[in-house]
């Protein structure tokens, strides 16, 4: 055999890359999960942040976006720890990230000092006002995610469950130019 056997696919536990979407999922899963559930606790304070903003006007649609906001949050973040759905759980949060961004980029734009409602009253990473410490964690957190979103869950998630070990034999004989008689 020509070249060195290839294995392929989620199952292979000892890649680089499965490493690396555990840890996007871990990390990045564990963060929007307790965001999220800091925010169910108190909607009346997440709806308080979404109208400081300034984008959304309509009572009824704050009241819809405190109530969602967080439940997205928990649900994406409970299936990328579980690697469930995977890419579509990081997905959802990197789609969220990207509008967190825009809306702070928009509130230091107009000179607006905004307090983040992230993790509720919590101060976790960034203290103050909405600023570039909030981009820089946020960049952080996309950072995480597009490990997962890229690679897949990897090995240890719900989605390789399912598949078939990947076979060290599939490509025996590829680049083997020689017929046999």
């Amino acid at each position: 055999m020509a070249g060195a056997t290839k294995l392929r696919g989620p199952q292979n536990a000892g890649t680089f890359a499965s490493w690396l979407s555990l840890i996007g999922r871990l990390g990045a899963g564990q963060v929007f999960i307790f965001a999220g559930l800091i925010k169910v606790a108190d909607p009346a304070e997440v709806a308080r942040s979404i109208q400081a903003f300034g984008i959304i006007e309509n009572d009824s649609l704050i009241s819809l976006a405190a109530y969602i906001i967080p439940w997205t949050e928990i649900i994406a973040g409970v299936l990328l720890v579980a690697g469930l759905f995977t890419r579509a759980a990081a997905t959802v949060i990197l789609l969220m990230l990207i509008g967190f961004v825009a809306l702070i980029l928009n509130a230091m734009n107009k000179g607006q000092e905004l307090t983040c409602g992230c993790f509720g009253k919590i101060e976790l990473f960034c203290s103050g006002p909405l600023g570039r410490c909030n981009l820089i964690q946020d960049g952080v957190f996309a950072a995480l995610v597009l490990m997962p979103l890229v690679l897949g869950g990897g090995r240890a998630s719900a989605d390789a469950l399912g598949k078939a070990p990947a076979d060290p034999y599939a490509d025996y004989g590829e680049d083997e130019d020689e017929a046999f008689d």
